[in-house]
């Protein structure tokens, strides 16, 4: 086999898989990564969740098949056209300028995705209104949107004073959020 062919072999099939993966939607890639949401009910939410951005892996399965396209193309070339570089270090270059073009590329699209994601923490302050009805010492549910934003929320609730009840309907402030409860009052 010439080098011709080896290079045109891993251009055409890899090619070919990465084709295959975007036209039956496996779009998700087997990466590593760590994920820890804790939460404390000492009037304390610590979210670690946000130690991962998001996006594409530096070897994820479409980046390195990005990869070896480029090797090949670059390689190929580099040998069809008998260029002074090696063809190794042509295939190399090119590898690596494909692959790096292409991670930058899915980053910024990754970013460009926005979240539903709403932490209880941020409406803290805020006024809600009370969708199932709190009795003394118990719990019930409030529902709160911050004016001007999409950000909405429905969290369980107890009152702050164990003495009071609330009735559907009844507006009042987040004086707290622990976990998923809110403090009312």
């Amino acid at each position: 086999m010439t080098a011709l062919v080896i290079y045109g072999l891993i251009t055409v099939i890899c090619g070919v898989f990465l084709f295959l993966m975007a036209a039956f939607g496996a779009d998700h890639d087997i990466d590593m990564e760590a994920d820890v949401d804790f939460d404390m009910d000492v009037d304390t939410d610590a979210d670690f969740a946000g130690l991962h951005t998001g996006g594409p892996g530096f070897l994820s399965i479409k980046l390195i098949l990005i990869f070896l396209i480029g090797f090949g193309i670059c390689g190929f070339l580099s040998v069809k056209f008998q260029s002074n570089v090696h063809h190794v270090i042509a295939a190399l270059i090119g590898g690596g300028a494909l692959w790096f073009v292409s991670y930058q590329a899915l980053s910024w699209l990754y970013r460009q995705q926005s979240t539903s994601h709403v932490k209880g923490s941020s409406f803290v302050g805020k006024q809600a209104k009370v969708t199932v009805p709190i009795p003394k010492g118990g719990s019930g549910e409030v529902y709160s949107q911050i004016e001007n934003t999409a950000k909405s929320i429905y969290l369980n609730a107890r009152s702050q004073d164990t003495e009071k009840q609330y009735a559907k309907g009844e507006a009042v402030t987040i004086k707290s959020v622990e976990g998923k409860t809110a403090i009312v009052e």
